[in-house]
């Protein structure tokens, strides 16, 4: 006989076997492992989000609800559930640029426009790489070119050395023949390299001819630039003949006057482009009608003083100040140049000089008046005046011996400051190794009294960073047209790069900076500038320069006045710092 039993609802709970504890991170396993299912399956059906589906089975362990949700589980910690909840949808597959997102603890990068590629196109590494690899997304700053000529430098320079990693076309070791050539060239004005002659042609020759310049006076045994008492030696100034001797010191300069007296002549003529003229105390540049643009003969003069500029100014010589940009007081008579005021107007009224003090305090008037009803004159009282101007004006010796104190001088106020310095006995020291010595003068073209002097030059082999390099080192006065002259030998002589640097004498930096020294005047027209150059060209065409000299200095652009420390070439053109 067959039994049957039959089993409650209510007992199945109590006879069935109870499940396996599991632990909390075989529960997120299995947690990340759905959620990437839902996001596989939301990928392939084209959605963009993967919602839970009602009809999905819960896990053996989770009871569902009567509303379809989970139970939430009461042996789970608080944070837990928020690490849970925070976890985001993963856009990406499961691959290793996804595994490798998540080692590096970084978000999913969004898509860069800068690559090329679009929103619909994921990011992954190996994109990455190939747009580096291929240098589309790398733009290197290409470096700037160099410019195709080389800027006008006033400043005198003591020494210039230039390096080529390949060695130069010529050498210090002369021959006969090339020295002979180099002088005649430099002695005629001759361009041996351009033109057809008779004369040796050669790299050396041409360099030599570049390494010459006229001075004057010549003493063996002083070093008379640049003009430093502190380069003679104790024991050679106590020998010197020129200390107490008269007759010495006034041939000298009688010698010193003719031969500068020659100079300016030539200047004026616009047979010589520029000349210099140092004393030990300030400098002067000379430049001819032509020169920068300009139409007349100019002179810049620095550094200078207050009591120096005085002096100017009863000489009546008027000048500007272009390097000067502090704001002057309109009672300043001693460094206005063309508010000079002139000693010899004795007879001019008295209310015109209150109109040129108007900004003067009012505690002045009392006592002019006071003056005047003493019976004084007028030309006493412009005395006082000037002498009380001078202590309140103190503050106008800051920029004595400055760059600032340059002077600028044209037409016939150079004239007038040719004059001045002829006979001018503070041009001359009266103490020191070079008392009695007149100033130096230095000029590229030949002039009365002037002796030839070459440049000292030394030629070597250094090493930098274990790179071999050429040195050439040139040592003495060494005027503005010899830097561009020796790089234009340098550019026919094949030489793909090469360097300068050179040591200047600070104190005539300034005469660059000036430009060319007439700031206060409006500019002119770009038609009135090429005039000028064409002008200037022709008529300085027998000062001794090449035709390609002459363009570089009669430029009229300030742009192209600069001061030159270093420069460098290259197929690129120069650049310099």
């Amino acid at each position: 006989m067959t039994k049957f039993t039959c089993y409650s609802p209510m007992a199945e709970p109590e006879q069935a076997e109870p499940s396996e504890w599991k632990r909390p991170d075989q529960v997120m396993q299995l947690h990340r492992l759905k959620m990437r299912k839902r996001a596989l399956q939301a990928r392939i059906r084209g959605s963009t989000t993967a919602g839970p589906s009602s009809t999905e089975t819960t896990s053996p362990e989770c009871t569902p609800s009567q509303t379809g949700q989970k139970r939430k589980n009461p042996f789970a910690r608080e944070d837990v559930n928020k690490k849970v909840k925070d976890v985001p949808t993963p856009d990406l597959e499961v691959s290793s640029d996804s595994v490798l997102f998540e080692l590096f603890h970084i978000d999913v990068p969004k898509v860069d426009k800068t690559f090329g590629t679009t929103p619909n196109v994921q990011l992954s590494f190996a994109s990455v790489l190939s747009k580096l690899d291929s240098g589309d997304a790398i733009t290197e700053p290409k470096a700037p070119k160099g410019s195709e000529y080389i800027p006008i430098d006033w400043t005198l320079k003591t020494k210039m050395r230039f390096m080529s990693p390949k060695p130069f076309a010529w050498n210090v070791k002369l021959k006969t023949s090339e020295e002979a050539s180099g002088t005649t060239g430099f002695v005629r004005c001759l361009d041996i390299g351009e033109r057809k002659t008779t004369l040796d042609t050669s790299p050396n020759a041409r360099f030599h001819q570049c390494c010459l310049v006229w001075q004057h006076p010549s003493i063996p045994w002083l070093e008379l630039f640049p003009r430093s008492g502190g380069r003679v030696s104790a024991s050679l100034a106590s020998n010197l003949v020129l200390s107490n001797n008269q007759f010495v010191k006034d041939a000298l300069y009688q010698e010193w006057s003719e031969s500068f007296r020659s100079l300016f002549h030539l200047v004026r003529a616009r047979q010589c482009p520029y000349f210099y003229v140092c004393a030990n105390a300030f400098t002067v540049l000379f430049r001819a009608a032509g020169i920068c643009g300009l139409s007349e003969v100019h002179a810049l003069l620095t550094p200078t003083t207050r009591g120096f500029r005085q002096m100017l100014k009863q000489e009546d010589i008027e000048y500007s100040m272009p390097l000067r940009t502090d704001s002057k007081r309109r009672s300043d008579t001693t460094d206005s140049g063309c508010d000079t005021l002139d000693l010899s107007n004795a007879t001019a009224p008295f209310n015109h000089l209150d109109e040129q003090r108007e900004g003067e305090e009012e505690d002045d008037e009392p006592e002019e008046k006071w003056l005047q009803s003493i019976g004084v004159e007028d030309s006493e009282i412009r005395r006082i005046n000037t002498i009380n101007s001078r202590l309140a004006l103190d503050k106008e010796s800051e920029i004595d011996n400055m760059k600032q104190s340059l002077v600028f001088v044209k037409g016939v106020e150079a004239q007038a400051l040719f004059n001045f310095l002829i006979n001018c006995k503070s041009a001359t020291s009266t103490t020191g190794a070079l008392a009695g010595v007149p100033p130096t003068l230095l000029s590229p073209v030949a002039f009365h009294g002037a002796t030839l002097k070459p440049l000292k030059v030394k030629e070597s082999v250094v090493l930098v960073d274990k790179d071999r390099y050429h040195s050439l080192e040139l040592k003495g006065p060494l005027l503005p047209h010899v830097m561009p002259s020796l790089c234009r030998l340098m550019e026919s002589s094949q030489l793909e790069k090469f360097s300068l640097s050179c040591a200047q004498l600070s104190s005539t930096s300034s005469f660059t900076s000036a430009k060319h020294g007439h700031d206060e005047q409006p500019e002119s027209r770009d038609e009135d500038k090429l005039l000028q150059s064409v002008f200037g060209q022709e008529n300085l065409s027998d000062c001794g320069f090449t035709s390609d000299l002459l363009v570089h200095f009669c430029n009229p652009d300030p742009n192209r006045i600069q001061v030159v420390e270093s420069l460098k070439f290259s197929t690129e053109g120069y650049t310099w710092t």
